[in-house]
């Protein structure tokens, strides 16, 4: 045999029945292993010259140590604590394998620090959770978008509605359910007043308190129906006049008026005490030989979306008047007016009032006051647009077109009028002055009442107005207002497509 062989054999024989001596009963028997001495600290005292100290029983490491202490940490043999300890690596990488570091702790890089997922879960209940991740669900929190099963309704009934980013809130756009009767809107997640007929889908708002109209006092009229009906939808009354009866003295309700038969011949009288809304579909006409609208002392008229065409006046407001989305057409000659606030208050807004033939002022304002935003005001050769009997004191002009074949002014009589972002022929500060207007080109059909823009129209009507917060976030036909503070706007009640 060669002896070289024979020495190699024996030596390595004697390394390798020296080793398990060091890897086994050595630890148990050597009172100045770590092990035996509570484990990392022991090492960190032992070695204070190192950065990091860890403590191993040194069956996992390649470089066996005397006292079992190490200066990488011995994944799989590493006694932190010493022998009365499990072994440590078992809670930052549960499967012994060396971690890969793209955790939060030493294991496996699920980034729970176990690396088995058997850690405590993020939550229990809904209430451990809050902001833009709320509600708790399969031990975690989630905003409310993502939830499968859980939602803010059912977990926080105060903040039932789910908001974009999915914090739960109040209420949205979308989810005003938890609003009470008297604030059913919502802006900014908070509960609001209403200002639009949309806000309140079964029946209409009431303009004059911001609450939605009593969603059991609602009748359906429709002038081409068989009549006489009931007032429902499915068997509506033929006229305003059954309707109005069936709210009764004082009574409070919402008429919804369907369009395309017919034009209406009876006139809408809102008798002392009732607050009546009369919402149309935008096809209604009303044409009467008297008035068609009275809105008497001590009630309120609220209409929207009808087409008042002849008769003396269109609308004689005594009382508190609201028009939204309404056009009235002088065409056979009002001697009244379009809209005459003989007293109390007129709002007129995203409407038109007018007409070529026109022999009354489109508006009038007597011992009453009216507020004029987002309206175009088009009047013929015989009159002004407004007239004020008494000077207009209290009275707003705002974000409106205003204009007449008339040769004088198209307001006359109104030095109290406030007037503001609008456009007129006439120079008045804080206004567009669009000078004369030559012809009725400016306009779709001026002869009947189309008060829709042009392309003849003058540019600086596109820029002439400036919304501000609470007017209406559409025009006369549903087109979208820029509903920014301060952003410029077409002047008058149209946005041209």
């Amino acid at each position: 045999m060669d002896i070289r062989l024979t020495i190699t054999l024996t030596v390595g024989f004697a390394v390798g029945a020296f080793i398990p001596a060091l890897q086994g009963c050595s630890v148990e028997t050597n009172p100045d292993h770590c092990v035996n001495n509570g484990g990392d600290e022991y090492c960190a005292q032992q070695h204070s010259d190192w950065e990091n100290a860890y403590c191993s029983d040194n069956r996992c490491v390649d470089e066996v140590t005397e006292d079992g202490c190490q200066q990488e940490e011995p994944t799989g043999c590493w006694y932190c604590n010493g022998k009365d300890e499990d072994e440590c690596s078992e809670a930052a990488d549960g499967d012994g394998e060396t971690g890969d570091g793209d955790g939060d702790g030493d294991g496996d890089g699920d980034g729970d620090g176990d690396g088995d997922g058997d850690t405590e879960p993020e939550c229990m209940t809904s209430d451990e959770c809050s902001g833009e991740t709320p509600l708790c669900e399969d031990g975690g929190c989630v905003g409310c978008e993502e939830a499968m099963t859980a939602s803010c309704a059912g977990e926080y009934p105060e903040t039932p509605a789910c908001a974009a980013g999915g914090a739960c809130v109040v209420c949205t756009g979308e989810d005003a359910s938890a609003c009470p009767a008297e604030m059913p809107a919502c802006a900014d997640n908070v509960c609001v007043p209403c200002d639009e007929h949309d806000q309140c889908p079964e029946s209409a708002c009431n303009m004059s308190t911001g609450a939605c109209m009593p969603s059991d006092k609602v009748w359906w009229v429709n002038s081409g129906a068989p009549g006489p009906g009931d007032g429902s939808e499915q068997d509506p009354f033929v006229n305003f006049a059954e309707a109005l009866v069936a709210i009764g003295d004082g009574g409070e309700g919402t008429i919804f008026a369907v369009g395309g038969g017919p034009p209406y011949t009876s006139s809408i009288t809102v008798n002392p005490g009732q607050t009546v809304a009369v919402i149309g579909d935008g096809e209604v006409v009303v044409a009467v030989a008297g008035q068609a609208v009275i809105v008497n002392d001590d009630a309120v008229g609220i209409l929207a979306g009808i087409n008042i065409i002849g008769g003396t006046t269109g609308v004689n407001c005594q009382g508190e008047v609201w028009l939204d989305q309404v056009s009235i057409l002088d065409s056979m000659g009002m001697v009244g007016g379009g809209v005459v606030a003989t007293g109390g208050h007129v709002e007129l807004r995203n409407s038109f009032v007018g007409g070529n033939s026109s022999t009354a002022p489109g508006v009038v304002v007597g011992q009453g006051s009216a507020r004029i935003l987002y309206s175009t005001l088009a009047t013929g050769v015989d009159a002004p647009a407004i007239e004020c009997l008494f000077g207009g004191a209290g009275s707003v002009v705002r974000n409106s077109l205003i204009v007449s074949r008339a040769v004088t002014d198209e307001m006359v009589g109104c030095p109290d009028i406030t007037t503001t972002s609008s456009a007129l022929e006439m120079t008045i500060p804080g206004n567009t002055d669009l000078d004369e207007m030559v012809d009725t080109a400016w306009f779709e059909s001026f002869n009947s009442g189309d008060f829709h823009l042009s392309g003849n129209a003058p540019a600086e009507i596109s820029s002439a107005a400036s919304w501000l917060a609470g007017d209406p976030s559409i025009d006369i036909d549903g087109e979208l207002r820029p509903t920014r503070d301060g952003v410029s706007d077409y002047a008058g009640a149209d946005i041209p497509e």
